[in-house]
């Protein structure tokens, strides 16, 4: 005769419930955006207002600098193009004595090097880069008689001329210059 075998059942909780509630962690919301704020105020290379750059910089990259667009060349903060930092190199190049200035292919080939390198996410070289890309072409639209240079210089930056672009970021640096630590004014811009 076998003897049989007995199966006993676990009755105890295996996992013990907590009689606590999760503990509520506390976000500072605005560090970043005084970070940003710092950074624009150090490495602005353009006229134009340091809550406007603001804006601009989180309508582009939600402040994440190491964001890159799938569907362009769009790097950094400010999501500048290749196309963009060509024009600057090729700008600077025509600023040097003829002697010294190089080809368009050795200026659009460092300029490249220079886009898609790591150093170009630098978050501070990122905003000197589009600050002075903007200042370029605010500075091109003044020469024309733009009667309001700056709107001008943005359509030029965007690539598309309704101006729906400035409005949203200027109407949001306006509230941002009266509350200069509140992120929901720039969630509700990208909305």
């Amino acid at each position: 005769m076998t003897a049989a075998h007995v199966v006993h059942r676990q009755s105890a909780r295996l996992t013990p419930q907590s009689d606590k509630a999760p503990a509520q962690a506390k976000i500072d919301d605005a560090k970043r955006l005084r970070e940003i704020r710092a950074l624009v105020r150090e490495n602005n290379r353009s006229q134009i207002e340091e809550d406007v750059i603001i804006c601009q910089i989180y309508m582009e990259s939600r402040f994440d600098a190491r964001i890159q667009s799938d569907s362009s060349t769009a790097r950094g903060l400010m999501q500048l193009l290749r196309g963009t930092v060509r024009e600057l190199y090729r700008l600077q190049n025509l600023k040097l004595p003829r002697a010294e200035r190089r080809s368009d292919a050795e200026v659009f080939g460092a300029a490249d090097r220079y886009h898609d390198s790591s150093e170009f996410l630098d978050e501070a070289k990122n905003i000197e880069a589009g600050t002075s890309y903007l200042q370029i072409l605010i500075d091109r639209q003044r020469s024309k008689g733009a009667a309001d240079p700056i709107s001008e210089a943005y359509k030029d930056y965007r690539g598309v001329r309704n101006g729906i672009y400035f409005t949203k970021i200027k109407a949001a640096a306006e509230k941002l210059a009266n509350a200069p630590e509140d992120m929901e004014i720039l969630r509700e811009m990208v909305r």
